[in-house]
């Protein structure tokens, strides 16, 4: 009774098999073919091939092996046919390019060349350039390469073959097939010939910029490209150019990453040459490799038969585009056919007879499907087994390899408090033996101000949660104890724990912070110590000033009186004795000012005697009278009643802000302030010089403002210096102080 249906499916099958030979048969590429002059009188020219790239890239693959084609059915040996892949794009230093023409000058010296043919726009531009004086004048067959070329001082022909991309056909196409587009991303890479294309394809689009969204991802590494690609907006298509090199400097196989773009984009892709077709490209006005190598290939049997006369510097053979597309991207977008170009050519369409015998041919292969998985769980299961068996081996081998070698102190232990497994760190570190350590409850070797932090943490890890960086110290064999710092995680009841020994970092962080407390120390001791030698300095300036006023200026006064005496009593006397003596009493008053002045400065008598504004007033009148440089003194709420050492340490910044100023601001103009705020007096001097760099002075203090900072803070101040070049200075000191009553 199974008879018939099983003849019936064997005849199906028969069907199916001769049909797939014919429709491969019928589709296998023909190529332009030149015939031979005669049968017996073979070609003897030698032609040399530069590839621009490495070998292996489909574009070489197809176009070589339609160019070797063409070239057996003209006689041409290959013996006479010499490929040269220069791998351009990958090396593109002028060393590499000069060692090339070294090579092939070497390689081609006893060979006469009667051809040279260039693939690609590198290859070209190397004959043009570094390989300008290589086989100076044999004529040059240039194909998938530019139609623009410079030729000044170059002493040979040149037939070129464009490699012309149709990016307004293909987009023509992409419109008719999704008439509501409104947004195009154009994918392309950065490479030479790539930004060519870029910039053919920019002005091709320039008739819809105001009908289509234009956007172009060049700028974008593939990884980045692929990503914006996987999220466009509705009503978006995407045309591939090439993608050689991208802007991270790798380079690629343009088919590699059409079949990824194709893959990743949420819209349709279409491509304008036939090698990627195939990787879920659509489709487009496309540039047949295939057909380009054979044209190549006929072209340049004909030069050299001399079939082809180049008797220009330039010729140029234009190529045709075909519409060619896809069927498996066609279906997936929902395409149909009908709405192709007349004339469109529709590659890996399915085999004809598939659906007359669809249920024998499905019921076969679900039977053979049936066997096969049966037979494939079987030995997957086995191999499981084995695999598991040799895996957990393997792992019990690296896990002791990894015990036995680490630097850290590694163990597995319970939730009970017993170690299961540690590795030999173990016993160097903490002198104890394997078997003493595991014969007692860690708790047991832990120091015991450590001991109720390890139990919480023993406790955290029993409740599921993982333990990072925390220390604790063990006691050692010999008495002692080192500081170890854990990380752990739980695992059912077992804890997995590595530790490291930080007891010597410890150690030179207990150092530190003991150098850090001496330091301070020492700082504080150089600080009184300075305080008081400001004081002293003050005191010792006090006594000279009274000296100064009480005994030299007293003298000098007397003599000043002697002196007039003299003169009374010598009225009669010559007139040079007469001007002689008033010289000398007004050289005694001058000197008893100067005097005067010295004291002064060495100690203000009048802060002492009229207070902190009338001292500031003074100052600033001085200062005025003697640099005559314009000073304004303002002072606001300031108590009448100010402590000695905080009135003597404002007044001293004043002076040294002011003596600044005269030596280095180059100012026009000074204002001096006081003012009262709350419980502080502030304090701001500021001039409109020529200032200086801040940051600077604070880094390297000169004496004078090592002075202020340190008066300051010996009145328990903050003292700020803002400065910036061409805009002057401003210094600044706020001073607590408790007022009088309160």
């Amino acid at each position: 009774m199974f008879n018939r249906p099983i003849k019936h499916t064997t005849l199906g099958l028969l069907f199916v098999v001769l049909l797939m030979f014919l429709i491969l048969g019928l589709s296998a590429p023909t190529y332009a073919v030149v015939s031979p002059q005669g049968p017996s009188d073979p070609t003897p020219e030698r032609i040399v091939l530069l590839y621009s790239y490495g070998d292996g890239i489909p574009a070489y693959q197809e176009a070589t092996r339609a160019f070797l084609s063409v070239m057996k059915e003209g006689r041409v040996s290959v013996n006479n046919l010499f490929f040269e892949y220069l791998d351009l794009e990958r090396n593109k230093d002028k060393e590499h390019k000069n060692n090339l023409v070294t090579l092939l000058r070497h390689k081609y010296a006893k060979e006469k060349v009667d051809l040279i043919v260039t693939v690609h726009t590198p290859a070209l531009r190397f004959l043009l350039n570094e390989g300008r004086n290589l086989f100076p004048k044999t004529p040059v067959l240039s194909y998938l390469a530019p139609d623009i070329i410079e030729t000044a001082g170059v002493e040979r022909q040149f037939l070129l073959l464009p490699m012309q991309m149709d990016f307004r056909g293909t987009l023509e196409l992409a419109q008719r097939l999704f008439p509501k587009t409104m947004r195009v991303v154009f994918i392309n890479g950065i490479g030479e010939g790539e930004k060519r294309l870029e910039r053919e394809a920019k002005s091709v689009f320039l008739q819809w910029h105001d009908k289509l969204e234009f956007e172009y991802t060049s700028d974008l590494s593939v990884e980045e490209m692929l990503q914006r690609i996987a999220t466009l907006p509705p009503q978006t298509i995407v045309i591939y150019s090439n993608v050689f090199t991208d802007k991270t400097g790798r380079t690629f196989v343009a088919k590699d990453v059409a079949e990824r773009v194709a893959k990743a984009a949420n819209a349709p892709v279409f491509g304008m040459y036939n090698t990627i077709l195939g990787s879920g490209i659509i489709g487009g006005s496309v540039f047949n490799f295939e057909t380009e190598g054979a044209r190549a290939a006929a072209v340049a049997l004909d030069i050299l038969k001399g079939k082809i006369s180049l008797t220009k510097p330039v010729t140029i053979l234009t190529a045709s585009r075909i519409p060619m597309f896809d069927w498996p991207p066609l279906k997936r977008w929902g395409l149909d056919e009908s709405a192709l170009p007349p004339g469109s050519i529709v590659l890996n369409r399915p085999a004809l007879g598939w659906k007359e015998h669809t249920l024998e041919i499905i019921g076969i292969l679900a039977f053979c499907l049936v066997e096969t998985a049966l037979i494939i769980i079987l030995i997957v299961q086995r191999r499981r087994r084995r695999s598991a068996e040799e895996s957990l081996k393997q792992k019990t081998e690296e896990l002791d390899q990894f015990f036995n070698i680490s630097i850290d102190l590694l163990c597995i232990a319970n939730t009970e408090g017993y170690f299961l497994r540690l590795n030999p760190v173990w016993e160097k570190v903490l002198g104890y033996s394997r078997d003493e350590l595991m014969s007692k409850r860690f708790m047991d070797f832990v120091h015991p101000d450590d001991v109720r932090s390890t139990t919480e943490v023993v406790a955290s890890l029993a409740s599921r949660k993982a333990v990072t960086y925390f220390m604790n110290r063990y006691q050692c064999k010999d008495g002692t104890y080192r500081w170890l710092e854990w990380s752990a995680v739980p695992a059912g009841n077992l804890i997995y724990a590595g530790a490291r020994d930080i007891t010597e970092r410890k150690r030179a962080e207990e150092a530190s912070r003991e150098s850090e407390r001496i330091l301070r120390e020492n700082e504080n001791d150089l600080r009184r110590l300075a305080g008081r030698l400001i004081y002293a300095h003050e005191e010792e300036r006090s006594r000279l000033a009274r000296e100064l006023h009480d005994d030299l200026a007293q003298r000098l006064a007397v003599f000043a009186i002697d002196v007039g005496k003299l003169e009374q009593q010598l009225v009669d006397s010559p007139a040079p004795v007469q001007e002689e003596l008033y010289e000398m009493k007004k050289d005694i008053v001058k000197i008893s000012q100067d005097v005067h002045s010295l004291s002064r400065q060495l100690h203000p008598s009048i802060l002492d005697d009229l207070g902190l504004i009338k001292a500031v007033e003074s100052e600033c009148m001085n200062f005025l009278r003697r640099e005559g440089i314009e000073i304004v003194f303002n002072h606001e709420n300031i108590p009448t009643v100010i402590p000695k050492d905080i009135s003597l340490s404002l007044y001293r910044i004043i002076q040294e802000g002011l003596s600044n100023i005269s030596k280095y601001a180059c100012a026009d103009h000074i204002s001096v302030s006081l003012k009262g705020i709350d419980h502080d007096v502030l304090l701001s001097v500021h001039d409109d010089g020529i200032g200086f760099d801040s940051a600077e002075v604070n880094k390297k203090p000169g004496l004078g403002f090592s002075s202020m900072r340190e008066r300051a803070r010996l009145i328990h101040g903050e003292l700020s210096i803002q400065s910036q070049p061409e805009k002057g200075t401003l210094i600044t000191v706020r001073v607590p102080i408790t007022r009088e009553g309160e």
